[in-house]
């Protein structure tokens, strides 16, 4: 235990159940109701099984890129735990607008290139905030927490973000405390299980589609691509966050979603 003070505790603790409280991100829900009719042939560009095949891929580029060298910081110290969580996702944020901005400069066709760049950075950006707070390890189970963690950041709704968020305090269960700090091994292997990426591909699937309708557009589509890429990396970074910070209670707090472990 690391007896973080009552204060900061209780303000951290906060901090988590309003995340847990909040809504989905408003955005693919506006844009949803906004245009329906164009959302159809957008989720036909952007379909469940274009997301799986990306994430395939993704997951050998997202970790050859890391360098766990670079990341050295004391993990027991939260507070260096967060300012690297927030460096990850400032970058992040920033890689995201200007690659959005440059695919959405060629609309439709930027897709193609978009959707997998745009995985390959969500699942970086999970892996890197995970990385953070000392956990990476390359088992089964660490790879489907990651998964579910890029679910929970394009949920679609409040039953299905619940629904997350129960799955992922599940996962822990399946993560031995001796796992933290292992962070030296990230193989490469394709990412979790078929079923964990089925799920994540359907759910990303409408999420995305009705993130880029946007990019469609003539002459506005590489400011919308700009704008769109950056918020859904930031609520990636937010619900890696969110996830990671409830692991790194448990195992140095004994805190199990705000409550003390048995």
């Amino acid at each position: 235990m690391t007896g973080l003070p009552d204060a900061s505790l209780a303000a951290l603790l906060a901090e988590q159940d309003a995340y847990r409280a909040a809504p989905p991100p408003a955005l693919p829900r506006l844009m949803r109701g906004f245009a329906r009719p164009v959302s159809l042939l957008t989720h036909r560009l952007i379909p469940p099984e274009a997301v799986e095949a990306a994430l395939i891929g993704a997951d050998w580029a997202a970790s050859a890129t890391i360098r766990t060298a670079a990341i050295s910081h004391d993990f027991a110290d939260l507070a260096a735990c967060e300012a690297a969580a927030l460096e990850v996702r400032r970058w992040a944020i920033g890689y995201a607008a200007t690659g959005g901005g440059a695919a959405g400069a060629f609309g439709a066709f930027g897709l193609a290139i978009d959707i997998p760049t745009t995985i390959t950075l969500a699942l970086r950006t999970a892996r890197l905030t995970g990385l953070s707070y000392g956990f990476g390890g390359g088992e089964t189970a660490e790879r489907i927490f990651i998964l579910d963690v890029l679910q929970l950041a394009g949920a679609n709704s409040a039953e299905e973000k619940a629904d997350i968020l129960a799955r992922l305090a599940r996962d822990r269960e399946d993560l031995s405390p001796e796992t933290w700090t292992n962070i030296v091994r990230l193989t490469g292997q394709a990412a979790g299980t078929h079923a964990a990426m089925r799920r994540v591909a359907a759910t990303l699937g409408v999420n995305l589609s009705a993130r880029k309708l946007g990019q469609l557009a003539p002459v506005i589509g590489a400011a919308v691509g700009a704008g769109v890429g950056a918020s859904f990396q930031n609520d990636v970074a937010l619900a890696a966050r969110h996830a990671y910070r409830e692991r790194w209670l448990q195992v140095n707090e004994g805190l199990i979603d705000g409550r003390a472990g048995a």
